[in-house]
């Protein structure tokens, strides 16, 4: 009897292998992809070479689909495969459904099918793009034949490295670009590399922008801190633009200093034009002030946040760095995992008040500094900061949002009681600033 038992569970054993356990089959000559073949169901591990690297994953076939070729089940999985094209923005095309014109860039393989192609105007704001910004833009699926061609776009990311290319672009206008200063050694991060030049921005936050002529090679990467020397600098205040000739490049080491108060820049609104007088009373020492900083600002404000100076010269904000002796809150706040940092601002400034232009100012600055860390444990300060860093504006605003964010890389998450934030809402004269610190 335990025989006949023995015998019939053996036997239900080796039917259910039969029928359940997959068997190896040649790889394809495709990249590596595998299939595994049971009677019921077959498996593919898809490692196959694409247009814009390997597609990996790993799929179960149940019944008919378990007898369909490969190469047949390929024409189904496309679909779900991510590509990429790097491509200039041309023209905010429709304004009914949001979407813009992007032109797939010289040997880009999707240019074969449509020299435009629309994708999401709202994707390409969220990655601080404008019109003649490179950006690349990922999609699944495949290239619909209308005109402008058509796409499933499932990113947009602004292209910082296209050391493969030279730039195309003016960078500083030559009728108004003056000379600044010569033979100047100053610490900066790369924004940007193409063959002949890279962007770069001071790392001790100052409001320009440098373009800086000349080939970095192989040896430098987006992120990487530089020192670097450089002959006479031109600069545009009009755009806050400069622009040099490369004379050295080395490692920088610099470290910022965790008790500044970095790059707070005040923005002023009014309903008409309004000549405004801004005093800040601040709880430390002021580093650094543009326009200078005497006893005051005076600017006549325009409504669309353009500033003017008594001589005539324009201005996106005014600028402020200092030491402040204070004693920052860090008992609320957020711990954000460093690759979804930049998701997270966008919404955090949204809630805080600022405009998707602030927004992405700040961003632009901050996100370097803290996207490569494991996690960032991030508060908004309140009190701590507005009472070290007094504000007397006159006229007194009607709006006032002050958004400064004080923020510490960490290695491990950490548990932290959530903050709340709020926003009044814009009405009137309205005055904003953004800054920040790293409390270390």
């Amino acid at each position: 009897m335990k025989k006949k038992i023995w015998f019939s569970l053996a036997a239900v054993l080796l039917l259910l292998a039969i029928l359940f356990v997959p068997i190896p089959q040649t790889s394809a000559d495709d990249g590596g992809s595998r299939e595994y073949v049971a009677i019921t169901y077959k498996i593919v591990d898809w490692n196959r070479i694409t247009e814009d690297g390997i597609y990996e994953a790993t799929r179960i076939y149940w019944g008919a689909d378990r007898k369909i070729p490969m190469e047949e089940l390929w024409g189904h999985e496309i679909d779900k495969v991510e590509q990429k094209f790097l491509a200039i923005v041309t023209d905010h095309y429709n304004s009914t459904f949001e979407t813009a014109l992007v032109e797939p860039l010289e040997g880009e393989w999707e240019r074969s099918s449509s020299d435009l192609i629309s994708v999401s105007w709202e994707l390409l704001k969220q990655a601080g793009a404008e019109i003649g910004d490179i950006v690349e833009v990922t999609y699944t699926g495949g290239i619909m034949e209308i005109y402008p061609a058509a796409i499933h776009e499932t990113r947009v990311a602004l292209a910082n490295d296209l050391r493969n290319m030279e730039y195309q672009g003016e960078w500083i206008d030559t009728s108004s670009m003056k000379p600044w200063a010569d033979g100047l050694m100053e610490d900066l991060v790369i924004d940007k590399i193409y063959a002949d030049c890279v962007f770069a921005y001071p790392l001790v936050p100052m409001p320009y922008t440098l373009k800086l002529n000349g080939d970095f090679g192989a040896d430098w990467c987006v992120g990487d801190k530089i020192l670097v020397e450089y002959g006479t600098i031109y600069y545009d205040q009009n755009t806050q633009r400069a622009e040099a000739e490369v004379l050295s490049v080395a490692p920088s080491d610099m470290i910022l200093d965790p008790d500044a108060c970095y790059k707070p820049v005040i923005y002023l609104y009014p309903e008409e034009v309004t000549e405004v007088a801004v005093e800040l009373q601040l709880n430390g020492e002021l580093t650094c002030t543009y326009p200078a900083y005497r006893d005051g600002w005076q600017v006549t404000a325009y409504p669309d946040g353009t500033l003017l100076d008594g001589a005539g010269q324009s201005y996106n904000y005014l600028y402020w760095e200092g030491e402040v002796c204070t004693d920052f809150d860090m008992s609320q706040g957020f711990c954000v995992a460093g690759g979804d940092t930049a998701a997270f601002l966008e919404d955090a400034l949204e809630k805080l008040g600022l405009t998707r232009r602030e927004a992405n100012e700040f961003i632009v600055y901050w996100l370097p500094l803290m996207e490569s860390n494991p996690y960032n444990l991030i508060s908004f300060q309140a009190d701590a900061y507005t009472d070290a860093a007094r504000l007397r504006v006159t006229p007194t605003p009607d709006t006032t949002i002050r958004v400064f964010m004080t923020w510490q890389g960490v290695e491990e998450a950490v548990e932290i009681a959530p903050q709340e934030l709020t926003a009044p809402a814009r009405t009137g004269f309205t005055l904003v600033e953004w800054g920040g610190t790293e409390i270390r």
